[in-house]
């Protein structure tokens, strides 16, 4: 993979001072393989805005990202998004490359400034008709978005960073990391009580140990996209069993510290 890693010293004292990567002290409860179950229908298979409850959604082909710069830094930005995305693959094995065009592009990251905010989500993610976009404009600081096929497969998604906004809310590092990480599958964010970059309430500036937990657990080949709860449900326990005896659920918290944006310093 073509991640340059040595990007992470392009990220300066200014910008990572403005994030804060904090979170509640949930306990290990989450830990168990029950819980990891549960929180998996929580975050996977339920939308922010919607009430439905969605079948498995996945990436099966390559991803073939683009970012988008309005803003200044450039190098900076970048170095955050190849940052994140070197991680996300190596967590779940998906071949993620840039793109050597922008019509070979499935994965487009924009980072925009509040007032192109309207129009590039116009431009990148089109118009909505449930009235979600109009309560992000009024509500968050960042959005994703993807859409699938009806086999469950994703094809494409693209993502709204308002840097200016998420700077100013001192969540700049959350963005990359919460957004990014909902256009690989895991579309909910949450109310609960959990350990999550897509918790309510909570500022994480990286991924935590039950977000690397979920992501490999939707990129465990069993898990087909399309899959329904039902069906899903004793793969999942099966799968957080596996996860358990080797000692990966312990382990978690340390491996998902150990590279993308936990580890870099100021």
């Amino acid at each position: 993979m073509k991640f340059v890693l040595q990007a992470r010293q392009l990220l300066v004292a200014l910008l990572l001072g403005t994030a804060t990567v904090a979170g509640a002290d949930t306990g290990s409860a989450w830990k168990s393989p029950d819980q990891l179950v549960e929180a998996f229908v929580e975050l996977a298979l339920k939308s922010d805005y919607s009430t439905r409850v969605h079948p498995v959604r996945k990436w099966t082909t390559p991803i073939r990202y683009m970012l988008v710069h309005r803003v200044g830094e450039e190098e900076v930005h970048a170095a955050l998004v190849i940052t994140h995305l070197g991680q996300i693959a190596r967590i779940t094995g998906l071949d993620i490359e840039p793109a050597t065009t922008a019509g070979e592009a499935n994965y487009v990251v924009v980072l925009t400034r509040e007032d192109m905010l309207e129009d590039d989500t116009l431009q990148f993610l089109g118009s909505a008709r449930d009235g979600g976009r109009e309560r992000f404009f009024r509500d968050s600081i960042c959005l994703a978005s993807f859409r699938a096929n009806p086999k469950g497969s994703i094809l494409r998604a693209a993502a709204m960073i308002p840097v200016d906004r998420a700077r100013g809310k001192g969540d700049l590092l959350g963005c990359v990391a919460e957004e990014l990480t909902h256009m690989l599958g895991l579309s909910n964010d949450t109310h609960l009580p959990l350990p999550t970059i897509f918790s309510h309430g909570t500022v994480r500036g990286a991924l935590s140990g039950l977000d690397y937990l979920m992501l490999k657990m939707l990129y465990d080949p069993r898990v087909k996209p399309g899959m329904k709860e039902a069906a899903l449900r004793p793969i999942l326990h099966a799968i957080a069993i596996e996860l358990e005896r080797s000692g990966v659920i312990e382990a978690a918290e340390r491996l998902a510290a150990e590279t993308g944006l936990a580890g870099i310093n100021p």
